[in-house]
């Protein structure tokens, strides 16, 4: 748990505010969606999570691979660590029309776990801030914990460091609804 912890505050570092640019690329942003929930399966099988994808190829965004994969990896396993078990995590990625005759691009994370009360969405964007209510059965990690309080900071900023719009909102799935809106590669 260290180690994840040290990882997540370097990630977090890299990418505020202030931190030294990262070079940006052309990303097919479907694929790195892909190989984060790759990443993502034995934890979702582990706690019997199902996990859907519905990605349109050739969704592309310009951005730092490395920041990109940290966000969508930190989307993926909060829907896993904080839905109970048999929850289902849907991830979509598709163009969406940013200005007219350019396409940018929609990342959409929902999961049918406990959602997020409207009152508490802005604060778990604060470092370490985790909910002092108790988490759903079954919720942590295997290890008691449900997270270091750092994953939804690290999303916002690499959000923003890709001018990406970020929301929260309720999930048709019943829990939570991540989105975010990146502007038009090139």
């Amino acid at each position: 748990r260290a180690q994840r912890l040290v990882e997540q505050l370097l990630t977090l570092a890299r990418h505020e505010h202030g931190a030294p640019p990262q070079a940006h690329a052309r990303l097919d942003l479907g694929s790195l969606v892909r190989d984060a929930m790759v990443d993502a399966a034995t934890l979702a099988i582990g706690r019997e999570v199902q996990l859907e994808l519905d990605a349109t190829d050739g969704v592309c965004i310009d951005g730092d691979a490395a920041g990109i994969a940290a966000l969508v990896r930190n989307l993926v396993d909060n829907a896993i660590r904080h839905s109970p078990r048999g929850a289902r995590v849907q991830v979509t990625v598709q163009a969406q029309a940013a200005r007219p005759g350019q396409a940018g691009a929609l990342l959409r994370v929902d999961d049918s776990g406990p959602g997020i009360a409207a009152a508490e969405r802005e604060r778990v964007f604060e470092r370490f801030w985790r909910r002092g209510e108790p988490q759903a059965a079954g919720a942590d990690d295997g290890h008691g914990s449900t997270g270091s309080g750092l994953g939804l900071a690290i999303v916002r900023s690499v959000a923003e460091r890709h001018a990406a719009r970020l929301r929260l909102a309720d999930s048709p799935l019943g829990g939570l609804r991540v989105e975010l809106e990146f502007p038009a590669a090139g």
